[in-house]
C-alpha cells in the first residue's frame, strides 16, 4: 500500500504521506463545509470587515476597509483559480475584470487576490479567509480534554496561479486559534501549505501577528512536513509546496496533545511575558479556524494569487 501510494503521488506530481492501515478513526465531526447551491446563500457567506455570526462558515475579505462593498462579478475568475462556477456565484470588491474575487458553489471555494485591485486599506497584507468562529465560548470545543485525541483539518487544495513582482509574496496557510481557559491567552497554531520562498525558512517558529491589522497574538507556525514537532500531516496528505500546482491535492493537518504542548513550551521560552499560560493541552479551547490565502505587497510591488479548495472538514480523531 505504501509503495502504491508513493507511485501515485509521483504521478500526481507531489509528495504525500503513505496511508497507515492503523490510522485513527473520526469520533466527532466538528465542522464540514456547507454545500451552497443557492446564489443568495453563497453571496451571504462572503463578507468584509464585519463581525460574523457565530458557528457559521464565511469567506472573509480582510483589510479592504471598514466598509467593504461586495458586488456580483461576471468575469471568469476561474482563469486563475481553476474553478468554474455558475453565474451568480462569484463576488468581489469591483465588477471590473481581473479584480479580487471569491467564488462559492457547492462545497468548493475559489479565491483570486490581486494586490493592485484594490490595494490594502492598511499596511501591506491582504488575506481572504474561509473561516469559522465560536463567539459563545461555552460552545467552543476542547479537543484535548480526553486523552489520545488528535485535532485534524482536511480539504483538497490547488494553487494554479502565484505571481509576484518586486518584493511581493503570495502564500497559503491554515490556522487554528486556541484559547487557554485559565489565563484567557489566545494563540495561533499554523501550517504553511504554499510559499515560493521555500521550506527551509519555515521551521517550527514563534512569531507575533503584529502587522498593522493583525491580532497581536502569538503565531506558532511551521511548514506542513514530517519535521515539525508541533503538527504533522495525516495519511495520504500532500506536503508543503514552493511551486504552484493545477490539480487538487489532498491536505490533512493534524495536531496532537503532545504537539500542542511542545508548541506551548517553545512559545513560553521565546516570549517570557507569557509565563502564566498553561502548558496543559487539556486547558485549551478551539475558538476559530481558517484557511488563509494571503499576499504581502509593499508599495511598488504586486502579488497575485489564485487557488481553489473543497470540502473543508475539522474532526476529532482517536485510535
Amino acid at each position: 500500500m505504501k509503495a502504491a501510494l508513493l507511485i501515485l503521488a509521483s504521478l500526481w506530481g507531489f509528495t504525500a504521506i503513505a496511508a497507515d492501515p492503523a490510522q485513527q478513526r473520526v469520533i466527532e465531526t466538528i465542522f464540514r463545509q456547507p454545500e451552497l447551491n443557492d446564489a443568495q446563500a453563497a453571496q451571504a457567506s462572503v463578507i468584509g470587515e464585519v463581525h460574523p455570526q457565530s458557528e457559521r462558515f464565511y469567506v472573509r475579505l480582510g483589510n479592504y476597509g471598514k466598509t467593504t462593498p461586495l458586488v456580483p462579478q461576471t468575469w471568469n475568475a476561474g482563469l486563475y483559480t481553476g474553478l468554474q462556477v455558475p453565474a451568480g456565484f462569484q463576488h468581489g470588491l469591483s465588477p471590473e475584470a481581473g479584480a479580487t474575487a471569491v467564488q462559492l458553489h457547492g462545497r468548493e471555494t475559489g479565491i483570486w487576490i490581486d494586490s493592485d485591485h484594490p490595494r490594502p486599506a492598511l499596511g501591506l497584507l491582504l488575506p481572504i479567509t474561509p473561516a469559522y468562529w465560536w463567539w459563545d465560548l461555552s460552545r467552543a470545543p476542547m479537543p484535548f480534554k480526553e486523552t489520545g485525541r488528535e485535532l485534524a483539518m482536511s480539504f483538497d487544495l490547488k494553487v494554479p496561479t502565484a505571481l509576484a513582482e518586486g518584493a511581493a509574496v503570495p502564500y497559503v496557510t491554515m490556522n487554528f486559534l486556541f484559547r487557554d481557559t485559565h489565563s484567557q491567552q489566545q494563540l495561533w497554531l499554523a501550517a504553511t501549505l504554499y510559499d515560493p520562498r521555500g521550506e527551509s525558512r519555515l521551521p517550527d517558529t514563534v512569531h507575533m501577528d503584529n502587522w498593522e491589522g493583525g491580532t497581536q497574538l502569538p503565531i506558532l507556525f511551521s511548514a506542513l512536513n514530517t519535521q515539525s514537532q508541533w503538527l504533522h500531516p495525516g495519511p495520504g496528505s500532500a506536503l508543503f509546496s514552493d511551486k504552484p500546482f493545477t490539480q487538487y491535492r489532498p491536505i490533512s493537518v493534524r495536531v496532537s496533545a503532545a504537539g500542542l504542548r511542545a508548541a506551548l513550551l517553545a512559545m513560553k521560552k521565546a516570549r517570557p511575558k507569557l509565563v502564566a499560560v498553561s502548558e496543559d493541552p487539556r486547558d485549551y479551547q478551539l475558538i476559530h479556524f481558517n484557511i488563509n490565502p494571503e499576499v504581502y505587497a509593499p508599495t511598488g510591488s504586486r502579488a497575485r494569487l489564485g487557488l481553489a479548495l473543497r470540502d473543508v472538514r475539522v474532526e476529532l480523531l482517536a485510535p
